[in-house]
């Protein structure tokens, strides 16, 4: 069992994938951590977990709960169910974070695991849509539609760009006979990409997108257009953009990158303030919970090369000739 002390080594935000896999990481070095967690995911919409051995197909809370259980076993981890409104690094270089219902808690160091959260294009029918028939990565979920007839690629937003279009297009036509790229009336970027296609199973469509609505049957999406014409599609691909809570991270003055996520330097996750890391969705464009658990790992490594060696905790002798263990100190 871990030995006490008043101070706890890491306080993470944060109670996903990061998270988890951070304070495994930790308790594993001998140090101790604190998790807070909202139950906010950024992927609330219970899909299945994908590309992570062992846990194919099962649901993302499951999973999350082993973690927890293992580390609660482990005794080196705390949970806590709250969510954090403040935080402020002290003159002693400590970390004090307050949750909203004004509870404090003061830790060496901090980790900020806290997501993001997608935003979606202004298509009407578009978020009741996503992750049932609008999938943002085929190499997540191509494999339970292989053999579909056609799908189609929203060029729009952050796709509205040669390189990813095309590059999800392709990943896309492995598991359907014809995919079209809607570039939504946007005639330069359809231009473009014409020029940049490769493969005679991809096509372009730069028809002004009205609205998306589920086809008749429940795996089948229907295109509306302002013309009044309209068309099925199999599925649909597009990868929303996503937007960071910047509220704690702004308190601390974190460096932001240009995608708008906490800017942490790898491999460890270092962010711009000492003694300050971030993990997973909220520090990297990779948002799948492969990356979550690795970014999670590095950071706990990263975190736990800074903390210093945990002094054995020594036995004292009491008047009445009882022994008790002192409070661990630090060398």
């Amino acid at each position: 069992m871990p030995p006490t002390t008043p101070i706890p080594d890491v306080l993470i935000i944060g109670g996903s994938h990061a998270g988890l896999s951070a304070a495994l990481t930790l308790y594993r070095a001998l140090h101790t951590s604190i998790i807070f967690d909202s139950h906010r995911p950024r992927n609330n919409y219970s899909t299945p977990v994908r590309l992570t051995a062992t846990w194919e197909h099962e649901e993302p809370e499951k999973f999350k709960q082993a973690s927890r259980k293992e580390l609660e076993d482990a005794g080196y981890t705390t949970f806590v169910d709250t969510e954090i409104t403040t935080v402020r690094k002290t003159d002693e270089g400590l970390f004090e974070v307050v949750s909203r219902e004004g509870e404090k808690w003061v830790g060496r160091k901090l980790l900020f695991a806290i997501g993001s959260r997608d935003i979606f294009p202004q298509i009407p029918g578009y978020e009741a849509l996503y992750t049932q028939r609008i999938f943002q990565c085929m190499l997540q979920f191509g494999y339970e539609e292989r053999g579909c007839e056609s799908a189609g690629l929203l060029a729009v937003e952050g796709l509205a760009n040669v390189f990813f279009s095309t590059m999800l297009a392709d990943d896309s036509n492995k598991f359907t006979d014809k995919v079209t790229i809607y570039t939504n009336q946007n005639p330069m970027l359809a231009s473009d990409i014409s020029v940049s296609l490769e493969s005679s199973d991809i096509g372009i469509d730069d028809r002004k997108i009205k609205a998306l609505r589920e086809g008749e049957a429940r795996t089948q999406v229907v295109i509306e257009f302002e013309d009044g014409s309209e068309v099925t599609e199999g599925f649909i691909v597009h990868r929303p953009n996503t937007e960071l809570d910047r509220t704690l991270v702004d308190q601390l003055g974190l460096k932001i990158s240009e995608r708008g996520d906490i800017e942490a330097m790898p491999p460890f996750c270092q962010t711009s303030v000492p003694g300050v890391f971030a993990a997973g969705d909220c520090a990297s464009p990779m948002k799948i919970i492969p990356n979550a658990l690795c970014t999670g790992a590095y950071a706990g490594c990263g975190i736990a090369r800074e903390l210093p060696r945990r002094v054995t905790e020594r036995k004292i002798v009491t008047e009445n000739g009882n022994t008790r263990a002192d409070t661990p100190v630090y060398s």
